[in-house]
C-alpha cells in the first residue's frame, strides 16, 4: 500500500484520508486544496499528487457531482486509515479535528418541516408533524382531532411557522411549574 513512501509521504496521504473520512461529505478537489492549504499542512504540489496516488489506489474514489468532480474515501481507505493512523502525529491530527470542526459549522443547516393528516373514523383525523435539520429528527408529534377543517388549519400553521411552534413547546415543556 505504502511500500515505496517516506514516512512524510505517508503521513500526507494519511492526513488526506483522515480529513475526506471525517468530514463524511463528498469534496471537490478546490475544497480539499483550500482546506488543506490554509492550514499549511501539505504543500500543492504534493498535495495534487498524493490525491491522484490514492485514487489509483482505490483509496479515494471520484464521483460526478453537480457538474464536478467530487472525492469520497472508499473501505480500502477507511482499512488503511484505521490501520495506520497511529502514523499520523497528534498535532496533525488535533488540526485536521478543527478544521473538520470548523468546516462543518459553515455548513448551511438543510430544514425540513413536515404536516399532514389522515382520516381515521368519522369526526376521527390524525395529524403529523415534524421538523428535521439535516436529516436528523428534532420535533415529530401525532395530535388527533375531531375535524378535517382543525387537522387542516394544525397543518396550515404548522408549515408556516414550524420554527416557533417548536421552540413555543420546547420550552412549555422544560418550564419549572
Amino acid at each position: 500500500m505504502f511500500n515505496n513512501n517516506t514516512e512524510l509521504e505517508v503521513r500526507d496521504k494519511l492526513t488526506i484520508l483522515m480529513l475526506i473520512n471525517d468530514l463524511e461529505v463528498p469534496l471537490t478537489n478546490e475544497e480539499i486544496t483550500e482546506l488543506v492549504l490554509d492550514s499549511g499542512l501539505i504543500d500543492y504540489i504534493s498535495l495534487q499528487h498524493y490525491i491522484t496516488e490514492l485514487c489509483e489506489l482505490s483509496m479515494l474514489e471520484r464521483i460526478p457531482q453537480d457538474g464536478k468532480q467530487h472525492y469520497l474515501i472508499t473501505e480500502n481507505g477507511r482499512v488503511a486509515l484505521d490501520f495506520f493512523k497511529v502514523r499520523i502525529p497528534n498535532y496533525i491530527q488535533d488540526k485536521v479535528k478543527a478544521i473538520v470542526s470548523d468546516f462543518k459549522k459553515s455548513l448551511p443547516v438543510e430544514t425540513n418541516i413536515h404536516a399532514d393528516f389522515t382520516k381515521l373514523r368519522d369526526d376521527d383525523y390524525e395529524v403529523t408533524l415534524s421538523i428535521t435539520e439535516n436529516k436528523a429528527p428534532m420535533m415529530s408529534l401525532n395530535v388527533h382531532v375531531m375535524s378535517e377543517k382543525h387537522a387542516k388549519r394544525i397543518c396550515d400553521r404548522w408549515q408556516e411557522d414550524a420554527s416557533n411552534y417548536y421552540g413555543d413547546i420546547l420550552s412549555l415543556l422544560t418550564q419549572e411549574k
